[in-house]
């Protein structure tokens, strides 16, 4: 389990060998008869309900398979050393798929599109 810097009664609900940098496959579910409090939902990403995050998601997905078109140099670079290298960053284990997201509609310009 996850540990936290603040002390709980609990553990912190995790799924092993889930990498934050990675696209989502699978998500936890409040399960009160598991053992943890918690299962694994593997049907997909956890749905939204919010309007723009389906069509920011898969906005997001296409530009990063394309290899971020309208980036700079700079900007690829980092992406690339972000999500295709293995590395470890200590103290910052948090998901990089919020900055793709800002860096691609904003730096990009494709506010519009979406």
């Amino acid at each position: 389990m996850a540990k936290s810097v603040i002390n709980y009664d609990k553990d912190l609900p995790e799924i092993p060998n889930r990498w934050p940098w990675e696209k989502p496959t699978s998500y936890l579910v409040k399960d009160d008869n598991s053992p943890t409090g918690w299962r694994e939902d593997t049907s997909d990403r956890r749905p939204s309900q919010l309007l723009l995050v389906p069509k920011t998601r898969t906005a997001v997905d296409a530009w990063r398979q394309q290899g971020y078109p309208g980036a700079s140099d700079v900007t690829r670079r980092l992406f690339e050393y972000w999500f295709d290298e293995d590395h470890e960053v200590r103290g910052f284990g948090v998901p990089f798929r919020r900055p793709t997201a800002v860096l691609s509609f904003k730096g990009v310009g494709r506010w519009g599109q979406v």
